[in-house]
């Protein structure tokens, strides 16, 4: 890993750490995305990592809890790899627009829950407006999105859009 990809990895990690995940899990994350090859094993992630495969294991879990990554094991091979393949941060963004309509189901019944309770209703009735607006207006932006993700991955390079790295010349 050279020290670009190490402070990157680095950064990753404390950014994830102030949204729940755990440090390493970021790490892990943002080396999946930029290893090669892009399947690891935990035991290809520790030394990467410097961390321990029980630590690997525990973060992989949670990324793959959340569908940022990918595990599989390959005929005839005991071990497990882990991949952050191209389409799963896409995955992940299309699964979004129902996490919201859950989180709005449950605002919903706890609104019902605390009628007649003026402050904590007010409270809540912030969350639930908020999730509201965002159940209803983030499918169309993820939508557009990934419309203009296709359609830039299928322009050819010389149109002076960013390409992916694979069509890149």
């Amino acid at each position: 890993m050279t020290e670009d990809e190490a402070a990157f990895v680095e950064a990753m990690g404390q950014y994830l750490d102030g949204f729940g995940m755990t440090p390493m899990a970021g790490r892990l994350w943002a080396w999946l995305l930029i290893c090669d090859p892009p399947a690891q094993t935990a035991g290809d992630l520790a030394d990467a990592l410097k961390a321990s495969r029980g630590a690997i294991s525990g973060a992989a879990a949670a990324l793959s809890s959340a569908g940022m990554i990918r595990r599989v094991r390959r005929r005839g091979d005991r071990r497990e790899y882990f991949s952050a393949p191209p389409g799963t941060f896409d995955s992940l963004l299309r699964s979004t627009g129902t996490a919201y309509g859950r989180l709005l189901e449950i605002t919903s019944e706890g609104l019902s829950a605390v009628e007649g309770r003026a402050r904590s209703r007010e409270r809540l009735l912030e969350v639930h407006d908020a999730v509201a607006f965002l159940a209803r207006e983030l499918p169309a932006l993820i939508d557009r999105y990934l419309a203009e993700r296709s359609s830039a991955a299928t322009r050819p390079a010389s149109a002076g859009q960013s390409q992916p790295e694979e069509t890149r010349a």
